[in-house]
């Protein structure tokens, strides 16, 4: 009987609606499909690091890490002011991080809020979010590139820092993804994430019964994912180069990520313009402070 009462009271409404010309708008907007090129952008670089919500009046300080003989600290890796830069911290024993403002600004004409069939204040907000997270892992990878740069010419052997691994040319193989949580592994880190641009993706959906165990190999061959490879994640996005993947260690022991104001909507409408309009911004900081636990791999 609940469920019919609550039947009845939403045939109710939907008649009600449909006694008027803007109630019979309100359903042709629901009804309509959002227009879409492509799935939205899933953020996924905050999966790696600490989010941290700091209180009022709190600085975003954090300590460096100790290198292997316990005496001196190993370098750190934060984004500058604005957003503008990568900084290598050397000397400090503890770290600053400048915080700065990611920010989307939509405007919709009001015509054509009316024109459209599909609720297009709606769409717009939410391709304006993804934007936002786009460019939150814009300046992770470049954290992460920068701190590949860095260990270049280190050698395999280095306490802190994992030299590119260059593969031979061929699609990424069981003994390639083995070295490179090697190399993470080595500094008593776990590895919990991989990241990867879906053209390279594609390589582990060509391992075989020769590579993986029969139940991994039908989980693929019946959805088309691998999600876990020996207890890491593995992750994609197209913010990844090409060419190029990412092994990571757990987040507690790589970097933190600031965050003095959360995503927040507000409107942001302009009259004389005669357009709806919303800020969507966020206040963060980024800070890598452990390089041991990033290895990236450069594909020929």
């Amino acid at each position: 009987m609940r469920n019919l009462s609550r039947t009845q009271a939403q045939m109710n409404q939907l008649g009600a609606l449909l006694m008027s010309a803007q109630g019979r708008m309100r359903v042709a907007a629901a009804l309509g499909p959002s227009l879409r090129r492509r799935r939205d952008y899933m953020s996924i670089t905050r999966k790696a690091l600490m989010v941290e919500t700091l209180p009022d009046g709190a600085l975003p300080i954090y300590d460096k890490e100790f290198d292997e003989t316990g005496r001196s600290f190993v370098e750190a890796f934060v984004v500058g002011e604005e957003g503008a830069d990568i900084v290598r911290v050397v000397k400090p024993k503890r770290v600053t991080v400048p915080t700065f403002e990611i920010v989307a600004n939509p405007l919709i004409p009001i015509s054509q809020i009316k024109e459209r069939r599909f609720d297009v204040v709606e769409r717009s907000l939410n391709l304006s979010k993804s934007e936002v997270g786009a460019q939150e892992d814009g300046y992770v990878f470049g954290l992460f590139d920068a701190i590949a740069t860095a260990a270049t010419g280190k050698g395999v052997d280095d306490p802190v820092y994992n030299e590119d691994m260059t593969p031979a040319a061929g699609p990424i193989s069981v003994a390639t993804m083995a070295d490179a949580y090697g190399q993470v592994e080595r500094h008593d880190i776990s590895v919990a994430l991989v990241f990867m641009n879906p053209r390279n993706y594609t390589d582990l959906r060509k391992w075989t019964d020769s590579t993986v165990d029969r139940e991994t190999e039908r989980k693929l061959l019946k959805t088309g994912i691998m999600g876990y490879v020996w207890g890491a994640t593995i992750l994609q996005s197209r913010k990844v180069t090409r060419g190029q993947f990412y092994v990571l260690g757990d987040a507690e022991f790589l970097g933190v990520v600031p965050e003095r104001i959360p995503l927040t909507v507000m409107s942001a409408d302009q009259p004389l313009l005669r357009s709806i309009g919303f800020s969507i911004f966020e206040n963060l900081g980024f800070l890598i402070f452990n390089p041991s636990a990033i290895q990236r791999v450069i594909l020929s």
